[in-house]
């Protein structure tokens, strides 16, 4: 005879608990990845001078220091912006941040089928009075400043690797 001091076998629990609960982690997963890569990806983000700006110093570091009115994107790799500066001192920032000589230190001016088109993907508007500060980075990164003489107002496209 059996011995009485066992207690009787637990019923065996139906798989259904467990595949839901599997099943709310799978489809969980994917949501938090869209909401992360929207909070990154899909805002522009305002801010009134470069230090309130919550982007890494990597890309901060992009934008002059007396930069105001900044609205600022990111891309996986990609950091775009637009703000308003003088000329005088995104002369002296760019000469400071890629040294003279890495590009025309007097900016490029655009070619006249550029003006009146939207440039990049804020919709920067190119003016006759737009020139562009074009550089490369040691690490292959490429920069361009489309910068309007007279308003002072800013496009800004980093592609950082």
């Amino acid at each position: 005879m059996p011995s009485s001091n066992q207690p009787p076998p637990l019923p065996k629990s139906s798989p259904r608990g467990l595949l839901l609960k599997i099943g709310i982690a799978i489809l969980a997963l994917p949501v938090v990845v869209a909401l992360i890569l929207f909070r990154i990806y899909g805002t522009d983000t305002h801010h009134a001078s470069r230090s309130s700006s919550w982007w890494p110093e990597r890309g901060r570091k992009l934008i002059p220091p007396t930069a105001t009115d900044i609205t600022l994107r990111r891309d996986l790799l990609d950091h775009y912006a637009t703000y308003t500066v003088s000329e005088k001192d995104i002369r002296a920032f760019l000469d400071k941040r890629f040294g003279p000589g890495m590009a025309l230190s007097e900016g490029s001016p655009v070619t006249p089928a550029a003006i009146g088109k939207a440039v990049g993907s804020l919709g920067w508007l190119v003016t006759e009075d737009t020139v562009i500060y074009s550089y490369t980075a040691s690490n292959g990164g490429v920069h361009d400043y489309y910068h309007d003489t007279k308003t002072g107002l800013t496009y800004q496209s980093s592609a950082c690797w």
